[in-house]
């Protein structure tokens, strides 16, 4: 069997090697001219190191197992995080339940409520009564107005801008459900999971065994039109070439898959263009030392442009990068007037506040920055979303669509993109 793999992210790469080792002929069309998406790298230092920040948990198995076949759980690190938050101009331990207790920009009862919320989140089985309901309605109903005012808002707002108040609190409560399960028995310890030579290491040996298998990856390849036959192969466009396949899997997400000029239903076209986006900038700064002692600080101030500082070298002590790592991330609408900011503009806009968290700290301390965009970082989980899910099988016959968006109730992260790409291998017949 003949497959077009659209995509050479996770979910592209993990589908096509599944199909290479069914014995099917597998090609990968990549628009970008490198594989692995958002878990793309650049050289930092003598190593690798990923364009948008990346770590796994220790309940991640999907992606666990991945390692393993491909033989590299020697380079899979399980390490502590120090964490933090960053409120009233203030930077608090964030980490375990004791900081909680202990953080006095809530009063006690805030702070018990909020923690009794996150750990009731860990037993909740039917998320499908969560559709109905705001993460805002959800918190402050669960937890009160200040602790959604003074912690939750501001997060949500940096997190999906204009559609702040429209999230479903099953958005939210997967991303409580998520990091109280990966602490075990000991609430008070958390492990994340890093690779020696970044995560680009998994995507760059599934390229290889691709193409080992008799697989090709086309890279600069955007496909702009996908055509069904009559004897049920698809005609696929790309670079002003016409390739013919028994089945289809587009990895991308749906907005693009609906300009790709195919002759879908309209109702299954509508659901491609309720599913929104929103956008990402994110910088990595290489620095002569180091900013503070945590890795993930989450910025709950609305004034500032980046919602999380993650200092990677905290993590990842044992390193070649030769400089102190820190991203700076800023999740927004593409139509923010924030966006269209030249590289420049946006170095000066996160460095003035940089200077604010930490004032004795300046600019000569940086060695480098390297600043990177995507236009589909966050799908915008709003109230009723398995509504207006796309079907993965769509009304085209042997055609599929594998994204990111579909990735629910769970949200976006690796695991669920290697689990989703065996899942849509598993329905080419």
């Amino acid at each position: 069997m003949n497959i077009c793999v659209v995509g050479a992210g996770a979910t592209g790469l993990v589908a096509a090697n599944e199909l290479v080792k069914k014995g099917c002929k597998v090609s990968v069309f990549e628009a970008e001219n490198q594989h692995g998406g958002l878990v793309r790298t650049v050289e930092v230092g003598n190593e690798k190191l990923e364009v948008f920040y990346h770590h796994i948990f220790t309940n991640d198995v999907e992606i666990i197992k991945l390692i393993e076949e491909l033989n590299l759980s020697s380079e899979l690190m399980w390490l502590e995080p120090k964490n933090a938050i960053y409120i009233n101009r203030k930077l608090y331990p964030f980490t375990s339940p004791i900081d909680l207790l202990l953080f006095k920009e809530l009063s006690f009862i805030d702070r018990i409520r909020m923690g009794l919320l996150v750990f009731k989140a860990k037993f909740l089985k039917d998320w499908m009564e969560l559709e109905n309901i705001s993460s805002r309605d959800w918190i402050i109903k669960n937890a009160g107005k200040d602790v959604y005012e003074k912690v939750w808002g501001p997060l949500l707002v940096s997190k999906f801008d204009y559609d702040a108040d429209k999230i479903s609190g099953t958005w939210l409560w997967n991303k409580f459900k998520l990091r109280g399960s990966t602490r075990g028995k000991n609430i008070n310890k958390e492990l994340l999971g890093y690779m020696k030579g970044s995560f680009g290491i998994i995507y760059d040996k599934l390229v290889e065994r691709i193409i080992d298998a008799g697989g090709e990856i086309h890279y600069s390849s955007p496909v702009d039109r996908i055509e069904p036959q009559k004897d049920k192969t698809l005609n696929v466009h790309s670079n002003g070439k016409v390739y013919n396949f028994d089945r289809v899997i587009v990895t991308t997400s749906p907005e693009i898959f609906g300009k790709m000029n195919v002759p879908l239903p309209e109702e299954y076209s509508e659901k491609l263009s309720k599913v929104k986006y929103k956008a990402n900038i994110c910088m990595i700064l290489e620095l002569s030392e180091k900013l503070s002692d945590y890795y993930w600080v989450t910025i709950a101030e609305k004034d500032f442009p980046f919602v999380l500082l993650i200092e990677h070298t905290n993590l990842v002590a044992d390193n070649n990068y030769k400089s102190h790592v820190v991203y700076l991330s800023r999740y927004l609408d593409k139509k923010n007037e924030f966006y269209s900011l030249t590289d420049e503009e946006i170095q000066r806009e996160f460095v003035k506040y940089l200077k604010i968290m930490f004032p004795n700290w300046d600019e000569s301390k940086i060695k480098r920055v390297h600043i990177n965009r995507t236009d589909y970082a966050q799908p915008v989980i709003v109230q009723q979303y398995s509504k207006i899910l796309p079907e993965i099988a769509t009304p085209v016959e042997n055609l599929y669509l594998a994204s990111m968006a579909q990735i629910y109730p769970e949200d976006r992260g690796q695991n669920y993109s290697v689990r989703l790409g065996k899942q849509v291998a598993n329905m080419i017949k």
